[in-house]
């Protein structure tokens, strides 16, 4: 599909503000009729560029101990993919899993309240000889930039350290609030799937046979929402169709403000789609862009060692990467803390290597 002008002012206005009404967008884009605007949103949707709206789910502000992302670069032999896949996914508290290329590594976000008790459970897989594994922990948020339609589609790196002022941490526990299971079902909805209440109320009654009412759901998104654990909504906006895009991680080390820096300022301006968080004094960048980028960005990351080092991953598969909410069984209700099954994912683990030893 190839968008005209007003199709692309459309998807960067709702990339930079999804709030935007109807009748404001059909007053920027000079439609005649409102419902012009709803009919191209919905065939945007269809062609694969807008997904959402969607929050950010503060999980740290839920209950009265902390979760962290746990982000891990998992290598091993490519002939061993489908064993180092199933073991490192019986840890089950992942939320995106992100197969390279190459077929040699994963990159996964995880989420848990225990750092170290994680990582051992890497270290059992890796004692057998199955896999490699770098990890980094953080309490920062993600952020996602949409693309700007009218900008260039391959970014320049020669201002990517230009000053900036961005708030990386997640604020504290709310631990005077108390969340019931809607609660933390409506949160999940928010996060990967629908921010609209019939949509909610359909998928609860079609897959779980329950029916909430609309003021139930309703009460739930403005209590998550008061209390900050939602914020920041937005659509994902694809450059191009999800399917013909190219889809690449950024692994960015170096000195902890230029890293900072480099993450919010590159592609700016650009026909890039980007999500980045950053953990201590590294920096992570999930961008989707045009096929024909690559080669020529790669030369031009390059140059700027040794200020930052860059590493890029190129991933499998853009349009889709393996991506879930936070699992609410592992927050209990009634002591109102985030509990994870170490010792049960530790057993599975050694009867997989066991298994595979024989």
């Amino acid at each position: 599909m190839t968008l005209n002008d007003t199709e692309k002012k459309l998807l960067t206005l709702l990339g930079k503000d999804c709030s935007l009404s109807r009748s404001r967008l059909q007053h920027y884009l000079q439609y005649r009729r409102m419902n012009t605007v709803s009919s191209k949103i919905a065939h945007l949707r269809k062609a694969g560029y807008m997904r959402g709206p969607f929050y950010h789910i503060n999980l740290n502000a839920v209950g009265k101990n902390r979760v962290y992302n746990i982000l891990a670069e998992i290598r091993f032999d490519p002939r061993e993919y489908s064993s180092a896949f199933e073991l490192v996914t019986v840890i089950d508290c992942w939320e995106w899993i992100f197969p390279t290329m190459q077929g040699d590594t994963l990159f996964i976000v995880f989420r848990s309240n225990y750092y170290a008790y994680l990582t051992r459970l890497l270290s059992l897989i890796k004692q057998a000889g199955l896999i490699t594994y770098e990890v980094h922990s953080s309490q920062n948020r993600w952020f996602v930039q949409n693309p700007d339609f009218f900008g260039e589609i391959i970014p320049q790196v020669s201002s990517g350290f230009k000053d900036v002022t961005i708030d990386l941490a997640y604020p504290g526990p709310h631990s005077d609030i108390s969340w019931r299971f809607i609660d933390l079902q409506v949160m999940q909805y928010l996060q990967v799937k629908t921010c609209t209440i019939s949509e909610i109320q359909r998928i609860e009654k079609r897959v779980y046979g329950r029916f909430w009412r609309r003021s139930q759901i309703k009460y739930s998104m403005e209590k998550i929402c008061g209390a900050g654990i939602a914020e920041r909504k937005h659509y994902n906006i694809s450059p191009f169709p999800w399917v013909e895009s190219l889809g690449f991680l950024l692994l960015v080390e170096g000195d902890p403000e230029d890293v900072v820096r480099f993450v919010v300022n590159f592609g700016q301006d650009c026909r890039m789609y980007k999500a980045y968080t950053v953990c201590r004094d590294m920096g992570f960048i999930w961008c989707v862009t045009s096929p024909q980028v690559g080669p020529e960005l790669m030369n031009t990351l390059g140059s700027l060692s040794p200020r930052i080092n860059i590493r890029c991953l190129q991933l499998k598969s853009v349009h889709d990467p393996l991506k879930r909410s936070f699992n609410d069984e592992h927050f209990d209700i009634e002591t109102q803390r985030w509990t994870f099954p170490f010792a049960k994912y530790k057993e599975e683990i050694q009867a997989l290597i066991e298994k595979k030893e024989k």
